[in-house]
């Protein structure tokens, strides 16, 4: 029998307090109510709820501030729910970027908030065992590293056959939480239960979460097909800074409406064989990324090189950083930091799983260096193109 989940209540309305205990049935939730906001984030009650709905009438005037940012920021696999009414509903949604799961209406309708916790409850499951699965990886990689010399020509081991239950764990979790807010949003509306004057707010957030979803379904289809596309008919000879050259000036525009100094160095410009496709994914990412998290006033510098073997790509900014802790996890598929997601809250974090799986599948590197609140440094390089002498003759630019 699956045990029952815990969801704490936090309202200092009592008809609010009635209305989400009547909504839950009793044989699948222990509920527990309270009129006070905890002075501290890590309480009992808290701490062992599965699932913990707030009134957003009771968010403090720095709502940054304790127990749902902390929750939402430190351990996202607890759902953190806002209930909020016509005069709440602004300030509840802002709470998303800080890492809220849900939103939902007051009043409150029995139907909705019961499919709503469901659905929370749901995704707590899903991260749990995700995180089971982690740990478990965990083990069995030092255990591989110590047995790996043993098992090298055993076919009973695989180093990476944890990795697929894992991942598809991860996607499942991935896709759970645009869905349920676009679901949300239509049942809202389909049902009458917003006034008119949100009508227009609801489909806008909708819209955005449908977007999430399409992003989320490119990167996947790209991470998919990368090394299928490395293959030797798929590959063009071309210049590093020649797709740069192509997909920069969106970029740049991009940085000049936040207020961001984007400066360009070609020291040379070397050729490469590779995916069209890929040399676009590779500066497309890197400097979305260094736009997206360099506030205002601040600088992205770009550079292409080469040296005897390799061409070079550098993207530098003086953003928000990464932290020591984080820099070995920042290539892993759906990872993204504590500050990235507070500085922006939209963000599938694969963009740089994928840099790392094209730059190694062409046998090149990416690295980065990183301090936190300072800014980074992505540096990858790719073999040069050999260059046939016959194309070398017709061509003698290429062969530069």
């Amino acid at each position: 029998m699956e045990a029952k989940g815990t969801i704490l209540i936090i309202s200092e309305n009592n008809d609010v307090l009635v209305s989400c205990n009547q909504a839950l049935d009793p044989a699948r939730f222990s509920v527990r109510t309270t009129d006070t906001l905890p002075e501290r984030p890590c309480t009992p009650a808290s701490e062992d709820s599965d699932i913990v709905v707030m009134d957003a009438a009771m968010l403090p005037d720095r709502p940054e501030k304790p127990l749902f940012a902390h929750l939402a920021v430190n351990q996202p696999e607890r759902g953190c729910i806002l209930l909020a009414g016509p005069t709440t509903w602004n300030r509840a949604a802002q709470m998303v970027t800080l890492g809220v799961y849900d939103l939902i209406p007051l009043p409150i309708i029995p139907e909705l908030f019961a499919l709503r916790i469901d659905r929370a409850m749901e995704r707590r499951r899903t991260a749990l065992e995700l995180r089971r699965l982690q740990v478990f990886e965990q083990d069995v990689s030092r255990l591989w590293s110590v047995t790996k010399g043993e098992l090298e020509t055993s076919e009973l081991f695989d180093e990476d056959f944890l990795a697929p239950a894992a991942f598809r764990l991860t996607i499942a979790h991935e896709f759970r939480a645009p869905l349920t807010a676009l679901q949300s949003f239509l049942l809202i509306l389909l049902k009458g239960y917003a006034p008119p004057e949100q009508w227009k707010e609801m489909i806008r957030h909708a819209l955005d979460r449908s977007e999430d979803l399409l992003n989320l379904v490119d990167n996947l289809m790209n991470l998919a097909t990368a090394r299928q596309e490395m293959s030797a008919e798929n590959r063009s000879l071309v210049r590093l800074g020649e797709e740069l050259a192509k997909v920069l000036p969106s970029l740049q525009t991009e940085a000049e409406g936040k207020g961001l100094s984007l400066t360009l160095t070609v020291r040379n410009d070397p050729t490469v064989e590779v995916h069209l496709n890929h040399l676009k994914h590779l500066w497309t990412n890197l400097i979305s990324n260094a736009v997206k998290y360099t506030r205002s006033g601040g600088r992205i510098g770009i550079t292409v090189d080469r040296d005897e073997k390799h061409a070079i790509g550098e993207v530098r900014d003086s953003g928000i950083g990464i932290s020591p802790q984080d820099l070995p996890s920042i290539f892993n598929e759906f990872f993204r930091t504590v500050e990235a997601k507070q500085m922006e809250r939209r963000g599938t974090g694969l963009g740089l799983p994928l840099v790392k799986r094209i730059v190694e599948g062409y046998g090149g590197t990416v690295e980065v260096t990183s301090t936190l609140g300072e800014g980074s440094l992505f540096r990858f390089t790719l073999p040069l193109a050999v260059i046939p002498p016959d194309k070398a003759a017709k061509d003698p630019e290429v062969a530069l």
